[in-house]
Protein backbone atom coordinates (compact mmCIF):
# COMPACT_ATOMS: atom_id res chain seq x y z
CA UNK A 1 0.00 0.00 0.00
CA UNK A 2 1.43 3.55 -1.13
CA UNK A 3 0.20 6.30 1.23
CA UNK A 4 -0.13 9.80 -0.73
CA UNK A 5 1.14 12.75 1.16
CA UNK A 6 -0.31 15.88 0.33
CA UNK A 7 1.96 18.22 -1.57
CA UNK A 8 2.27 21.85 -2.70
CA UNK A 9 0.65 21.12 -6.11
CA UNK A 10 -2.57 19.41 -4.16
CA UNK A 11 -2.87 21.98 -1.80
CA UNK A 12 -2.81 24.61 -4.62
CA UNK A 13 -5.94 22.80 -5.94
CA UNK A 14 -8.27 23.36 -2.92
CA UNK A 15 -11.50 24.17 -3.66
CA UNK A 16 -11.10 23.39 -6.80
CA UNK A 17 -10.89 19.59 -7.18
CA UNK A 18 -14.49 19.39 -8.87
CA UNK A 19 -13.03 21.70 -11.40
CA UNK A 20 -9.71 21.02 -12.49
CA UNK A 21 -10.74 17.10 -12.24
CA UNK A 22 -13.63 18.01 -14.64
CA UNK A 23 -11.02 19.74 -16.99
CA UNK A 24 -9.17 16.98 -17.70
CA UNK A 25 -11.77 13.80 -17.79
CA UNK A 26 -14.74 15.46 -19.21
CA UNK A 27 -17.74 15.07 -17.15
CA UNK A 28 -18.85 12.20 -18.09
CA UNK A 29 -15.06 10.05 -17.56
CA UNK A 30 -15.49 12.03 -14.14
CA UNK A 31 -18.86 10.97 -12.79
CA UNK A 32 -18.41 7.14 -14.22
CA UNK A 33 -14.98 6.78 -12.38
CA UNK A 34 -15.21 8.96 -9.18
CA UNK A 35 -17.37 7.61 -6.18
CA UNK A 36 -18.39 8.77 -3.03
CA UNK A 37 -19.40 7.22 0.15
CA UNK A 38 -21.55 9.74 2.33
CA UNK A 39 -22.21 6.80 4.51
CA UNK A 40 -18.44 5.78 5.03
CA UNK A 41 -17.10 8.77 4.68
CA UNK A 42 -14.98 7.77 1.57
CA UNK A 43 -13.57 9.00 -1.62
CA UNK A 44 -12.99 6.12 -4.54
CA UNK A 45 -11.80 5.92 -8.17
CA UNK A 46 -11.77 3.46 -10.42
CA UNK A 47 -8.73 2.35 -12.74
CA UNK A 48 -10.32 0.00 -15.51
CA UNK A 49 -8.04 -3.60 -15.95
CA UNK A 50 -7.12 -2.95 -12.43
CA UNK A 51 -9.68 -4.61 -10.70
CA UNK A 52 -12.22 -1.86 -10.94
CA UNK A 53 -15.21 -4.62 -11.76
CA UNK A 54 -14.61 -6.73 -8.72
CA UNK A 55 -14.03 -3.36 -6.56
CA UNK A 56 -16.68 -1.86 -6.87
CA UNK A 57 -19.40 -4.91 -6.99
CA UNK A 58 -17.87 -5.63 -3.18
CA UNK A 59 -17.99 -1.51 -2.36
CA UNK A 60 -21.67 -1.58 -2.98
CA UNK A 61 -22.83 -4.58 -1.46
CA UNK A 62 -20.92 -3.11 1.49
CA UNK A 63 -22.84 -0.20 1.29
CA UNK A 64 -26.19 -1.49 1.75
CA UNK A 65 -24.82 -4.43 3.80
CA UNK A 66 -27.26 -3.00 6.98
CA UNK A 67 -30.22 -2.16 4.61
CA UNK A 68 -33.25 -4.52 3.83
CA UNK A 69 -32.88 -4.62 -0.40
CA UNK A 70 -35.30 -6.22 -2.91
CA UNK A 71 -33.38 -9.35 -4.71
CA UNK A 72 -34.93 -7.72 -8.08
CA UNK A 73 -33.30 -4.11 -6.97
CA UNK A 74 -30.10 -5.72 -6.80
CA UNK A 75 -29.74 -7.72 -9.51
CA UNK A 76 -30.82 -5.02 -11.54
CA UNK A 77 -28.64 -2.38 -9.85
CA UNK A 78 -25.43 -4.55 -8.94
CA UNK A 79 -24.05 -4.69 -12.86
CA UNK A 80 -20.64 -2.95 -12.10
CA UNK A 81 -20.87 -1.33 -15.77
CA UNK A 82 -24.20 0.09 -15.19
CA UNK A 83 -24.19 3.87 -16.20
CA UNK A 84 -23.48 5.76 -12.99
CA UNK A 85 -26.77 6.96 -12.38
CA UNK A 86 -27.58 3.47 -11.34
CA UNK A 87 -24.33 3.09 -9.29
CA UNK A 88 -24.92 2.21 -5.31
CA UNK A 89 -22.22 5.11 -4.20
CA UNK A 90 -23.07 8.86 -4.94
CA UNK A 91 -21.34 10.80 -7.56
CA UNK A 92 -19.80 14.08 -8.21
CA UNK A 93 -22.81 15.23 -9.52
CA UNK A 94 -25.31 14.45 -7.57
CA UNK A 95 -23.44 16.53 -4.60
CA UNK A 96 -22.61 19.37 -7.09
CA UNK A 97 -19.44 21.41 -7.12
CA UNK A 98 -18.97 23.37 -3.86
CA UNK A 99 -20.05 20.31 -1.90
CA UNK A 100 -17.54 17.79 -3.45
CA UNK A 101 -14.76 20.13 -3.09
CA UNK A 102 -15.76 20.16 0.88
CA UNK A 103 -16.25 16.70 0.79
CA UNK A 104 -12.93 16.20 -0.56
CA UNK A 105 -11.32 19.12 1.10
CA UNK A 106 -12.19 17.11 4.73
CA UNK A 107 -9.04 15.22 6.03
CA UNK A 108 -11.58 13.09 7.64
CA UNK A 109 -12.45 11.67 4.19
CA UNK A 110 -10.33 8.63 2.76
CA UNK A 111 -9.48 9.26 -0.94
CA UNK A 112 -8.04 6.13 -2.37
CA UNK A 113 -7.71 3.93 -5.22
CA UNK A 114 -6.57 0.77 -7.04
CA UNK A 115 -3.46 0.75 -8.80
CA UNK A 116 -1.99 -1.72 -11.72
CA UNK A 117 1.80 -2.29 -12.53
CA UNK A 118 1.82 -0.58 -15.95
CA UNK A 119 3.41 -3.76 -17.86
CA UNK A 120 0.42 -6.01 -17.23
CA UNK A 121 -2.69 -3.48 -17.21
CA UNK A 122 -1.46 -2.54 -20.62
CA UNK A 123 -1.26 -6.24 -21.78
CA UNK A 124 -4.52 -7.08 -20.39
CA UNK A 125 -6.04 -4.25 -22.32
CA UNK A 126 -4.95 -5.48 -25.24
CA UNK A 127 -5.71 -9.11 -24.69
CA UNK A 128 -9.06 -8.14 -23.14
CA UNK A 129 -10.05 -5.28 -25.34
CA UNK A 130 -8.42 -5.60 -28.46
CA UNK A 131 -8.21 -9.17 -29.24
CA UNK A 132 -11.74 -9.83 -28.39
CA UNK A 133 -12.79 -6.73 -30.68
CA UNK A 134 -14.61 -4.46 -27.68
CA UNK A 135 -16.01 -1.50 -28.84
CA UNK A 136 -12.84 0.68 -26.82
CA UNK A 137 -10.72 -1.07 -29.39
CA UNK A 138 -12.06 1.62 -31.81
CA UNK A 139 -9.99 4.35 -29.76
CA UNK A 140 -7.01 2.39 -30.64
CA UNK A 141 -8.21 1.52 -34.18
CA UNK A 142 -8.09 4.91 -35.28
CA UNK A 143 -4.68 5.47 -33.98
CA UNK A 144 -3.60 2.31 -36.02
CA UNK A 145 -4.60 3.79 -39.10
CA UNK A 146 -2.98 6.79 -39.18
CA UNK A 147 0.31 4.40 -38.73
CA UNK A 148 -0.47 2.34 -41.53
CA UNK A 149 -2.03 5.24 -43.61
CA UNK A 150 -4.86 3.80 -44.23
CA UNK A 151 -8.88 4.41 -43.24
CA UNK A 152 -10.42 3.37 -40.45
CA UNK A 153 -12.58 0.54 -41.91
CA UNK A 154 -9.13 -0.84 -43.04
CA UNK A 155 -8.23 -2.10 -39.20
CA UNK A 156 -9.53 -4.96 -38.13
CA UNK A 157 -8.96 -5.99 -34.57
CA UNK A 158 -7.48 -9.63 -35.36
CA UNK A 159 -4.76 -8.36 -37.42
CA UNK A 160 -3.33 -5.57 -34.71
CA UNK A 161 -0.25 -6.76 -33.24
CA UNK A 162 0.71 -6.09 -29.31
CA UNK A 163 3.65 -3.99 -31.21
CA UNK A 164 1.17 -1.79 -33.00
CA UNK A 165 -1.05 -1.40 -29.88
CA UNK A 166 2.12 -0.32 -28.33
CA UNK A 167 2.69 2.07 -30.92
CA UNK A 168 -0.80 3.66 -30.98
CA UNK A 169 -0.75 4.22 -27.08
CA UNK A 170 2.55 6.63 -28.02
CA UNK A 171 0.35 8.78 -30.52
CA UNK A 172 -2.38 9.98 -27.68
CA UNK A 173 -1.12 13.51 -26.53
CA UNK A 174 -4.13 14.13 -23.34
CA UNK A 175 -5.63 11.84 -21.07
CA UNK A 176 -8.71 12.55 -22.28
CA UNK A 177 -7.57 10.76 -25.58
CA UNK A 178 -6.77 7.63 -24.08
CA UNK A 179 -10.22 4.99 -23.69
CA UNK A 180 -10.02 4.53 -19.64
CA UNK A 181 -8.59 0.74 -20.29
CA UNK A 182 -5.07 1.92 -21.07
CA UNK A 183 -5.55 5.68 -19.82
CA UNK A 184 -2.13 6.50 -17.56
CA UNK A 185 -3.28 5.76 -14.07
CA UNK A 186 -2.06 9.10 -12.47
CA UNK A 187 -3.15 11.00 -14.83
CA UNK A 188 -6.66 9.47 -14.61
CA UNK A 189 -6.88 8.96 -10.75
CA UNK A 190 -6.31 13.01 -11.10
CA UNK A 191 -3.58 12.04 -8.34
CA UNK A 192 -2.31 15.32 -8.91
CA UNK A 193 -4.99 16.76 -7.92
CA UNK A 194 -6.79 14.94 -5.09
CA UNK A 195 -5.07 14.59 -2.03
CA UNK A 196 -5.10 10.94 -2.04
CA UNK A 197 -4.95 9.17 1.60
CA UNK A 198 -3.29 6.07 -0.29
CA UNK A 199 -2.93 3.76 -3.07
CA UNK A 200 -3.66 0.00 -2.80
CA UNK A 201 -1.97 -1.73 -5.44
CA UNK A 202 -3.83 -4.81 -7.51
CA UNK A 203 -1.00 -7.23 -7.14
CA UNK A 204 -1.11 -7.10 -3.52
CA UNK A 205 -4.98 -6.38 -2.63
CA UNK A 206 -5.82 -9.58 -1.14
CA UNK A 207 -2.92 -9.46 1.66
CA UNK A 208 -4.12 -5.86 1.89
CA UNK A 209 -8.06 -6.31 2.67
CA UNK A 210 -8.13 -6.13 6.19
CA UNK A 211 -5.85 -2.66 6.22
CA UNK A 212 -8.25 -1.32 3.73
CA UNK A 213 -11.16 -2.59 5.37
CA UNK A 214 -9.82 -0.62 8.69
CA UNK A 215 -9.37 2.47 6.87
CA UNK A 216 -12.90 2.80 5.64
CA UNK A 217 -14.34 1.51 8.70
CA UNK A 218 -15.85 -1.63 6.79
CA UNK A 219 -15.57 -5.05 7.90
CA UNK A 220 -14.51 -8.16 5.70
CA UNK A 221 -13.84 -6.92 2.14
CA UNK A 222 -13.35 -9.11 -0.28
CA UNK A 223 -12.41 -8.23 -3.81
CA UNK A 224 -11.90 -11.14 -5.61
CA UNK A 225 -9.41 -9.19 -7.51
CA UNK A 226 -9.48 -9.00 -10.99
CA UNK A 227 -11.08 -11.99 -11.42
CA UNK A 228 -14.35 -10.54 -13.36
CA UNK A 229 -12.70 -9.68 -16.80
CA UNK A 230 -9.30 -11.72 -16.18
CA UNK A 231 -7.06 -12.45 -19.04
CA UNK A 232 -4.07 -13.95 -17.82
CA UNK A 233 -1.72 -10.93 -18.53
CA UNK A 234 0.63 -11.45 -15.42
CA UNK A 235 1.20 -14.99 -16.69
CA UNK A 236 1.83 -13.59 -20.63
CA UNK A 237 4.08 -10.83 -20.44
CA UNK A 238 7.10 -12.48 -21.59
CA UNK A 239 5.12 -13.89 -24.71
CA UNK A 240 3.94 -10.62 -25.46
CA UNK A 241 6.71 -8.03 -24.82
CA UNK A 242 10.01 -7.28 -26.37
CA UNK A 243 12.51 -4.48 -25.78
CA UNK A 244 10.79 -2.26 -28.18
CA UNK A 245 7.43 -2.78 -26.91
CA UNK A 246 8.67 -2.98 -23.08
CA UNK A 247 10.07 0.83 -23.98
CA UNK A 248 6.93 2.22 -25.30
CA UNK A 249 5.24 1.27 -22.02
CA UNK A 250 7.41 2.76 -20.08
CA UNK A 251 7.67 6.25 -21.84
CA UNK A 252 4.00 6.31 -22.36
CA UNK A 253 3.29 5.65 -18.40
CA UNK A 254 6.33 7.16 -16.60
CA UNK A 255 4.07 8.68 -14.47
CA UNK A 256 2.84 5.32 -13.28
CA UNK A 257 5.98 3.68 -12.93
CA UNK A 258 7.30 6.86 -10.54
CA UNK A 259 3.96 7.56 -8.29
CA UNK A 260 3.43 4.30 -7.75
CA UNK A 261 6.81 2.85 -7.16
CA UNK A 262 6.96 0.15 -10.17
CA UNK A 263 9.89 -1.72 -10.56
CA UNK A 264 11.33 -0.63 -14.74
CA UNK A 265 12.03 -3.63 -15.47
CA UNK A 266 9.41 -5.84 -16.84
CA UNK A 267 7.42 -8.76 -14.02
CA UNK A 268 9.00 -12.14 -14.23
Amino acid sequence: MIKKANTDDSEKQTMFYYQNCTQRLGPQQMNYHFSISLKNKYFFCEVAKSGCSSAKKELWRQEVLDVPMPESFLNTNHNPHAPFHQHMLIKPFQLGRTKFNEFIRDPSVVKWAIVRNPFTRILSGYLDKVQRNEPMFDNIAHQVAKIRGVQRDAVEASSVSFEEYCQALAQFRRPVDFDQHWRPQYAHICADIIPYTFFAKLETLDDEAKDISRRLGLSNLSFGAGKTHATGSNEKVAQYYTDKTADIVRKVYAGDFKHFHYDLDLPV
